[in-house]
């Protein structure tokens, strides 16, 4: 703990390479020499028996944001749920992801608290989860399906949102053989004669999406006050119809509807959701005109155990089921052989009903292969070999997020073959993590082409015969970087590819990306990097907030220097800091 003047004395360290981290309510965590709100820390070098003075934190406090809620007549909104989605960079493109989230008061104001200083976007949510009433209460009374039945069930609402409420509860309605779930701090539907009237999403100040909506700045400190917001009804147009899967009408299958279009892309914000019935059916009661995109993914699962199976139920009478998979002798679960099914197709919605609209499943493409390990070490044991886990990244920088297919992994048998789940169509990358200890990713190659750096086409068919190799003898970059006084301790070295064209299709987390900071010395260390031409540019930290922008990038690309790394080669190169213009 810190005296009263901030000072601290911390006593009986180890020797080693230290991060200094200093926290406080109301304050955003901060590291030792920390240039900027969410920024990197620096290690702090200590020998034995060595004592360091002088270490300074600066912390940043907490921002807010608080408005209100008014409804189409002016009169405050209570119990609206409101929430503030930051703003960052990801594969070169802007997106809003979800933050914290707090509830209107009786006047129909909201305050957002506990912000760490920077871009955002605040949008009251709006999503229906619509299932049939019959299959809710089959769900709900027991009958007259049995324990496993009732699990399997679960599973897939969990597929279509966190928790269901059961019709009589305060957030749930019945609508034509529908039962709509609604979360907390959504309002109610209106049911009235010309149909059903909803309150759509609303993004700050009154836009329908987040790449329209406007971004609040929150500085140290700050208070933003007067972001408020008017929700208006809208009528809403029922879509319904069969989906259709390779053996038939697909029962119990979860639907996505999300809105088309738009440069910045939200994680997780849907218009609506549904669940088939016995015989495929789908519903979703009332949706506002628009353009939108369908959404079907169904992953295989392997059964379910009833003893391992969990049902809670909240006080809000809504219920979430979860299930625990058993964990196998030898690494994660291998994927189950059966295909995932996906669907994605356009709905265009006007002032009609769209009745009998047929959404067909096919088989979502995946990617298989094998596993070679090229080095003098030893090769990996078979419960490491069987650890390593594999995912497809979209290309994009988007998330897989339907029906929990961003959380499924991939893994080798004992014999090093590999396949991925399936996906819906797209470009993507592959991804490796838990890598076995003293390994590297060198490549992942298909028909020539390294889908670890560069997106594979995955349209209608597989991509087979991927060969991904690991080495023992990663590339290495090391250096110093200093500017007109000497060594620099505030900079961060970022290290990106020539070509401009991978700023931007290689997944959220690239491999050929990356930044390093620089120590107390000046010194930056990146290692294993792949093979290729990078610029490499050394910045003041507290002068790049998203580095990821394109057009950061290209502002570096015309003073950073250029390098050329080849395979298990290691190279110096010494860095001046530069300023962005």
């Amino acid at each position: 703990m810190t005296n009263g003047n901030g000072q601290f004395v911390i006593r009986g360290l180890r020797s080693g390479s230290l991060f200094l981290t200093a926290t406080k309510g109301g304050y955003v965590p901060a590291t030792y020499n920390q240039r900027r709100p969410g920024g990197s820390g620096q290690t702090i070098p200590l020998k034995p028996g060595q004592r360091v003075n002088g270490l300074d934190v600066r912390m940043w406090k907490h921002g807010a944001i608080s408005g209100t809620v008014l409804d189409e007549t002016g009169d405050p909104v209570v119990n609206a749920r409101v929430q503030a989605m930051g703003r960052t960079f990801v594969a070169g493109r802007r997106r809003a992801t979800a933050g914290p989230t707090t509830f209107t008061d009786d006047r129909g104001m909201y305050r957002i608290a506990g912000l760490t200083p920077g871009d955002y976007v605040i949008v009251v949510p709006s999503t229906q989860t619509s299932v049939p009433t019959d299959v809710m209460e089959s769900f709900f009374t027991g009958t007259p399906i049995s324990d496993v039945k009732r699990m399997e069930l679960g599973r897939e609402m969990n597929g279509i949102g966190s928790a269901i409420a059961p019709a009589g509860s305060p957030y749930a309605m019945k609508a034509g053989g529908q039962t709509i779930s609604l979360p907390p701090g959504t309002l109610t539907p209106i049911v009235g004669a010309s149909g059903i009237l909803i309150y759509p999403t609303v993004y700050y100040p009154a836009a329908p999406t987040a790449a329209q909506a406007t971004a609040v700045t929150v500085g140290s400190g700050e208070e933003r006050s007067g972001i408020d917001l008017q929700l208006r009804p809208a009528r809403g147009v029922r879509i319904s119809g069969t989906v259709i899967g390779p053996e038939g009408p697909a029962a119990t299958t979860g639907l996505h509807l999300a809105l088309a279009g738009g440069d910045d892309t939200v994680d997780a914000l849907d218009v609506a959701a549904a669940l088939t019935d016995s015989a495929g059916g789908f519903t979703f009661p009332a949706v506002p005109a628009g353009q939108y995109v369908l959404r079907v993914v169904r992953v295989p699962r392997a059964p379910i155990d009833p003893d391992e199976a969990t049902r809670t139920t909240t006080p809000a009478g809504t219920v979430t089921i979860s299930s625990t998979p058993r964990i196998p002798a030898v690494g994660p679960p291998l994927i189950p052989a059966d295909a995932t099914l996906v669907a994605q197709m356009p709905i265009s919605v006007g002032d009609r009903d769209l009745p009998d609209v047929i959404v067909p499943l096919a088989p979502g493409p995946r990617v298989s292969g094998r596993i070679e390990f090229e080095g003098t070490i030893e090769k990996p044991s078979i419960e490491s070999l069987t650890n390593i886990r594999i995912t497809l990244d979209p290309a994009d920088g988007t998330k897989l997020d339907d029906a929990g297919l961003a959380l499924q992994t991939g893994r080798p048998d004992e014999t090093g073959q590999f396949k991925t789940y399936g996906v819906p169509p797209g470009r993507y990358v592959l991804r490796v993590s838990v890598l076995p200890a003293g390994w590297s990713l060198k490549s992942a190659l298909y028909q020539g082409r390294d889908i670890a750096d560069l997106p594979v086409d995955l349209e209608s068919k597989d991509a087979a015969g991927v060969v991904m190799t690991f080495t023992d003898r990663p590339s290495r970059l090391d250096g110093v970087v200093q500017d007109a006084t000497g060594p620099d301790p505030t900079a961060i070295v970022i290290v990106f590819p020539v070509e401009s064209a991978a700023w931007s299709s290689a997944g959220a987390l690239s491999r050929r990306m990356r930044t390093a900071r620089a120590g107390v010395d000046g010194v930056y260390s990146m290692q294993s990097l792949p093979a290729g031409e990078y610029y490499v540019a050394a910045v003041k930290e507290d002068r790049v907030w998203e580095w990821q922008d394109p057009a950061l990038l290209q502002s570096l690309s015309r003073v950073a220097g250029t390098i050329r790394l080849f395979e298990g080669e290691q190279k110096t190169m010494d860095l001046r800091s530069v300023e962005i213009r």
